[in-house]
């Protein structure tokens, strides 16, 4: 039950940014999609950015949010550590995911 408390809150957080940066909400700025967008193509390629990271941060808090509820269904089934070893795994890999793509999305522009 534990694990639903936190996991899901996280995923949920993850998916909810994701949303945002997908949907150009948030503006680049030197946090979200690099340096101060001086010039017009470096607007652009902070919005692409945003888009990247915005679609990996989106899926992963679902995955997040869906592991974790499936964890609790299972119940004594499954090891906690082991389920809290993986969750914080995926949630690690998103993260990761997301600034990969918008570096690549930076670099391509």
């Amino acid at each position: 039950m534990t694990l639903v408390l936190v996991f899901v809150p996280i995923g949920a957080l993850l998916a909810l940014a994701g949303l945002l940066f997908e949907r150009g909400r948030v503006a680049p700025t030197v946090w979200s999609g690099g340096q101060p967008a001086r010039s017009q193509r470096a607007r652009r390629a902070g919005l692409l950015a945003n888009r990247m990271a915005g679609r990996s941060l989106l899926i992963g808090g679902a995955v997040v949010v869906v592991a974790a509820l499936a964890a609790w269904l299972a119940g004594a089934s499954i090891d906690d550590e082991f389920v809290a070893l993986s969750l914080v795994a995926a949630v690690a890999a998103t993260c990761v995911t997301a600034l990969v793509r918008a570096l690549r999305a930076v670099r391509a522009t």
